[in-house]
């Protein structure tokens, strides 16, 4: 409808100039040496518009003729951008793809297009890393951490050259770089961290990971390396506060509490640790060094009062009583740990003892969740797969339904 309006009024416009003009009275004469042209007024002026359209006509046909060298210009710079954008995401996926002689070739065909950029440059680095160029990605790298919106890249990609190469000291300066670069990083803390590990600096890996089961290593593994009983003693505490069923934390915290003359809030640690999580390593931290093999068997069946009927208590009864050479009260315990599920060895090793036969092996006590490779020996990193924290209890089996003391 306000088309249909619009139209009308114009039109309307047009009409009433057209009759004025062709109401206008008089004529127009021009003289050019012996010629003389006369004519109406309305065609005159008439004539006149159609010239200063004519010349406007000109004048655009001129200027878009002197802004044609400048448009193609234009044109093939976009071209070469398109293309250049397009040689930049080949060479993306080739890096994630480990296709090192694609993302070498997207990245000369890049920098061939776009110019020595960032972007063209930290390309032109992790493909020289992937073709094992490392001097000359080394020096990409260096060139990109004067970037300020490239420089997190330049320094990360120097921190994982420093980390091949083994240069803790280079990985930690540059970690500390790329930490200012790009504060928060989720990936920098992870190198930073482990850095901190494999330098055994526990202290500081404790600030950079709120991981229970991390912290909760980290903390005994201070613990353990502490210089004090005092700072031993509050490193394990940080780690039952992380893990309370950790049973290496609730040991350091037993061993700590003894280092500096508190025996009985040693012994309540262990009970509250039995009665969450049982554990062997609790058992042969509870009874009294100079204990003798009937005074342990007695101390046993205390603690394991505080969770009668769990596999890990039959099993520490029964090799009390085999030591104190309490023969039925060992038979009977062994039996019920394999009821209850038992099936590391250590109940059949029991029977065996009782029954004169050779003796199974014994499944190893920890067990890496990460991985699943089984070690003797905790540590707070799995000596397989390096993983901070996943050296869990290797201890099959379960509560017996009926309570036995």
């Amino acid at each position: 409808m306000w088309r249909a309006l619009k139209f009308c009024v114009i039109a309307a416009i047009i009409l009433a100039l057209a009759w004025w003009m062709a109401a206008l009275p008089g004529d127009v004469t021009a003289d050019a040496g012996t010629y003389r042209i006369t004519t109406s007024a309305p065609v005159a002026l008439l004539l006149i518009l159609v010239v200063v359209a004519v010349l406007l006509m000109l004048l655009r046909v001129l200027g878009g003729l002197r802004r044609a060298p400048g448009r193609f210009s234009d044109w093939r710079g976009g071209r070469r951008a398109q293309a250049g954008e397009l040689a930049l995401q080949r060479g993306v996926v080739a890096v994630a793809a480990g296709d090192a002689a694609g993302a070498r070739s997207a990245a000369g065909k890049a920098r061939t297009l776009l110019g020595d950029t960032a972007f063209t440059q930290w390309l032109s680095a992790e493909a020289a890393q992937l073709a094992g160029e490392g001097e000359q990605a080394r020096q990409a790298f260096e060139r990109l951490t004067h970037s300020k919106e490239m420089k997190f890249l330049g320094h990360q990609g120097l921190l994982r050259q420093s980390l091949r190469a083994g240069q803790d000291e280079e990985a930690a300066r540059q970690a500390e770089a790329a930490e200012a670069a790009y504060p928060g990083s989720a990936w920098t803390r992870g190198q930073r961290l482990a850095l901190a590990v494999r330098e055994r600096n526990y202290t500081a890996a404790l600030r950079l990971t709120q991981m229970p089961k991390e912290r909760a290593a980290l903390a005994v593994a201070a613990a353990e390396n502490a210089e004090t009983p005092k700072l031993a003693l509050d490193f394990a505490k940080q780690a039952v506060k992380a893990d309370p069923t950790c049973p290496m934390a609730i040991a350091a915290m037993a061993k700590a509490l003894r280092s500096v003359g508190k025996e009985r809030a040693a012994r309540n640690a262990l009970l509250a640790g039995w009665k969450r999580a049982p554990h062997p390593l609790l058992a042969a931290a509870w009874p009294a060094p100079d204990a003798t093999p009937l005074e342990r068997a007695q101390a046993a069946a205390l603690l394991a009062k505080e969770n009668p009927g769990h596999v890990e208590s039959e099993l520490l009864l029964g090799e009390t009583a085999l030591a104190a050479q309490l023969t039925g009260e060992a038979r009977r315990h062994a039996e019920a740990a394999l009821k209850a599920g038992n099936s590391d060895g250590r109940a059949e090793a029991i029977l065996a003892r009782l029954d004169g036969r050779a003796v199974p092996a014994i499944t190893p006590a920890w067990r890496c969740s990460s991985c699943q490779t089984q070690q003797e020996h905790w540590s707070c990193t799995c000596p397989a797969c390096g993983k901070l924290g996943t050296m869990a209890a290797n201890v099959p089996g379960k509560a017996l339904m009926t309570t036995q003391g």
